[in-house]
């Protein structure tokens, strides 16, 4: 996959959750109508590609960070998951994170979809 499109939606659903903009009278099968919008309607989006079809290295996320940071970005979403949890002190991804928090650089991270009992998640990188 070397095209920036998004082949799976998440990407898409992830960045209108943080910047969607205002939808008046949005609802479910018509339950619990009213307006929904993303977290920062005026804010915009900059994409990082940094998965590909035989998977990412953290080598991809830290250069979409420098790019992201030299950009001059407010906010970096990180809604990616990993293989293992690693040392939260040794991992270059939140070495990184600490370089965008010194730039005033709010980041976040997806929960995951898995974890080590049942019922429970792991974030691999924070």
């Amino acid at each position: 996959i070397t095209a920036p499109r998004n082949s799976e939606g998440h990407g898409s659903h992830t960045a209108s959750t943080a910047a969607g903009g205002i939808v008046k009278g949005a609802s479910l099968l018509g339950l619990g109508s009213g307006t929904a919008r993303g977290g920062v309607p005026s804010s915009r989006i900059a994409v990082y590609k940094i998965c590909w079809s035989d998977g990412f290295t953290d080598s991809d996320i830290l250069v979409a960070f420098d790019d992201a940071i030299s950009d001059g970005v407010d906010i970096i979403s990180l809604s990616v998951g990993g293989l293992l949890p690693s040392d939260y002190f040794d991992n270059p991804i939140v070495i990184r994170v600490f370089h965008s928090m010194k730039n005033v650089i709010l980041t976040s991270n997806s929960a995951g979809n898995s974890g080590p009992d049942p019922e429970s998640i792991t974030n691999f990188y924070f």
